[in-house]
């Protein structure tokens, strides 16, 4: 019943919605998740899981969101929308690490939302988390970075660049911070291309 009654929401709102997930995609965009991955996503608007949803709609993804996120209307109905996972923002939350890991061992996709927020003055990261990390060395999954530019324009696409997979064993040397950075970094530089590609385009 909740999947048809959210299958008829997410039409509705794209109904009448529409032009504001108007997007292109760069980069991996033939890629398809194929179980066992973690989408780290950067997150500069409560859209984010949107466009992911948009992308890979026919995949059951598991979205992470702050436990605070219920308490605001908008993150309420996103949340309520995608099957999250709630991450508390104090203490240890061991719940959240067993049901993410069971997960990932199941073959389930988990987009961890949101794992890096990017300053929208172009100043760099604000603190990115390193979640991500850790259940991809407990379970070998893959990493999928994405960065997602969305158009305050509603008659502008908006952008997102979908970045190359990193295997488990790529970071399985690396200590966590070590990590978090090197995604971060592959990150960053997805939202440098986009920049590039944005100064191109016809004005």
């Amino acid at each position: 019943m909740r999947k048809i009654l959210r299958g008829f929401l997410v039409g509705l709102f794209l109904l009448f919605a529409w032009p504001w997930f108007l997007y292109k995609k760069y980069g991996n965009v033939k890629y398809r998740p194929d179980g066992k991955t973690i989408i780290a996503a950067n997150h500069y608007s409560n859209f984010d899981a949107f466009f992911i949803y948009l992308m890979y709609g026919r995949k059951k993804i598991y979205f992470a969101a702050i436990d605070g996120s219920k308490t605001r209307c908008v993150p309420r109905f996103i949340t309520w929308l995608f099957d999250c996972v709630f991450v508390e923002t104090e203490g240890y939350n061991y719940k959240f690490i067993r049901k993410c890991i069971d997960i990932l061992n199941r073959g389930g996709i988990i987009c961890i939302f949101p794992e890096g927020v990017i300053n929208p003055r172009k100043f760099g990261f604000f603190d990115f988390k390193n979640s991500f990390v850790y259940f991809a060395k407990k379970t070998g999954a893959k990493i999928l970075p994405v960065y997602v530019y969305p158009e305050l324009n509603p008659f502008k696409r908006s952008k997102l660049y979908i970045g190359d997979v990193i295997p488990a064993e790529e970071i399985a040397d690396k200590s966590a911070d070590g990590a978090s950075i090197y995604v971060q970094c592959k990150i960053a530089e997805y939202s440098n291309l986009l920049e590039q590609i944005k100064n191109k385009s016809p004005k």
